[in-house]
């Protein structure tokens, strides 16, 4: 059974997020410092984590293309719901919807879930708290990331991972 991802691209790593998380992606140039961004006319809070990414999984940019995911606040806990808003100052629009953006690529990608590695045991806790839940090699050189994008901006608000 193949299952839909969306594909963030950086030079060595993808990063996946299950497509049913992203309710649209657009290239939108927009300062990464804003809080807020104007889609489909409403405001939505927005929180840029691309240096996050780069930082914490030494990866850069393939391009200075600023993509913009628009998600719905119904599939992060409250917890992180609420840190949004007190992050970006800005409520949620009555869509539920909100900005998550980073510099790269943005494609739609199928793949089978047996090609998944899911971690060791021993580092699975961790790794999942980190937002990531499992792991392509399709070569040696480059690797791509199942994300948990509620874990993942859990440990954005809390410092970055480790």
């Amino acid at each position: 059974m193949h299952n839909q991802f969306t594909c963030i691209s950086y030079d060595t790593i993808d990063f996946l997020i299950p497509s049913q998380y992203v309710v649209s992606g657009i290239f939108l140039s927009i300062p990464k410092d804003s809080k807020t961004i104007l889609f489909n006319r409403e405001t939505l809070p927005h929180i840029y984590i691309g240096n996050m990414l780069e930082k914490e999984f030494l990866c850069k940019s393939k391009s200075d293309t600023s993509v913009v995911l628009v998600m719905n606040k119904n599939d992060f806990s409250r917890e992180v719901c609420q840190t949004i808003i007190n992050h970006t100052d800005t409520a949620f629009p009555a869509t539920g919807n909100l900005a998550l953006s980073v510099n790269g690529n943005i494609s739609s990608k199928e793949f089978i879930l047996d090609s998944f590695h899911l971690m060791p045991q021993g580092i699975r806790d961790r790794l999942r708290a980190y937002g990531i839940d499992a792991i392509i090699f399709p070569d040696s050189t480059r690797k791509q990331i199942l994300i948990a994008p509620d874990l993942l901006l859990k440990k954005f608000f809390t410092g970055g991972i480790e």
